[in-house]
Formats: structure tokens, sequence, C-alpha cells
């Protein structure tokens, strides 16, 4: 192995180890991804509809009460739920005629 390949296998088993061991959102793959997305987009007023759909294959809505189904089990600072819920607002369903 010369110097150019040491450093590139170096490299790639550094980045495998900092993927491994960074600590992660959620126990769960699936929401992991979904907070990490919305994490993604917050600063710029969330997600739209269009790349949600793409992304998820729901609707926003659905979007936001997925993501926070997920939430309290997810290891986020308190200061990316307040991010999250300034921008992906939680609307509870209030389950009567006309709501």
């Amino acid at each position: 192995m010369n110097s150019r390949q040491y450093r590139q296998w170096r490299h790639r088993r550094r980045a495998a180890w900092i993927e491994a061991n960074r600590k992660r959102n959620h126990p769960d793959p699936e929401a992991e991804h979904l907070i990490e997305f919305a994490m993604m987009w917050a600063p710029f007023g969330g997600a739209g509809e269009e790349e949600i759909l793409v992304r998820f294959g729901m609707t926003a809505r659905r979007f936001i009460d997925r993501l926070w189904q997920v939430i309290p089990e997810a290891n986020c600072a308190h200061d990316d739920i307040r991010l999250l819920a300034s921008v992906y607002p939680h609307y509870r369903h209030a389950g009567g005629p006309g709501s």
C-alpha cells in the first residue's frame, strides 16, 4: 500500500468511526431521518409540501404529526425542540364535528 492509498484508507476508516459513534437523535433510523430532515429545513422556515411528498411520500400535515410522535423519544436538545415547534407547529385534533 503506498502513502496515497494509506491516507485514503485512513480517511475512510475515520469517517466510518465518526458515523458509527455519533450521537443519534433517535434509536429508530426512520424517525432519526425525519428529525434530521426537519432540522435541516428549520432555518429556512421548514420544508415545502413538495419536498416532503417527494422525500417521505406524505402530506405536510402527516409529516408534522409523525414528527411530533417521535420527538418525545428523541435525544434532541431543548433548543432544537423549540426551533422545531416554531417551524412545525403541532395542531392537536379536536376530534369533534367541524374540527
